[in-house]
């Protein structure tokens, strides 16, 4: 337990100085984490990206929906998180109505 609360440590330290040096350190006029941003933009927009991107929220949403069914019961208001709305269809047609009216051009008042 020791051993493992040692690599924990060691872990966020290494973490916070990567971290730290990043922002600090500039080359070229820029830092860099911003390089590093600026080279990885194009690569998240690959489909494989978006596609494990998608993978992970779906897994997570799992865990989430698992741990409340689990402990639901045990765990303050509070702390729940906020149920999803849905949107009747009389509220969506009227906001499709609006949509369009916003969207249809104005004749000019002269």
């Amino acid at each position: 337990m020791l051993s493992l609360l040692k690599l924990s440590i060691k872990w966020f330290i290494i973490s916070l100085c990567i971290l730290t040096l990043g922002n600090w350190i500039h080359w070229n006029g820029s830092s860099l984490s911003e390089i590093v941003k600026i080279t990885m933009a194009p690569l998240e927009k690959q489909q494989n990206l978006v596609a494990v991107q998608k993978w992970a929220k779906d897994l997570t949403q799992d865990a989430q929906k698992g741990i409340m069914n689990k402990i639901g019961d045990r765990i303050p208001a509070s702390m729940r998180p906020a149920p999803e709305d849905e949107v009747s269809v009389s509220e969506r047609q009227k906001l499709k109505a609006l949509i369009n009216q916003l969207n249809s051009p104005e004749p000019d008042p002269e």
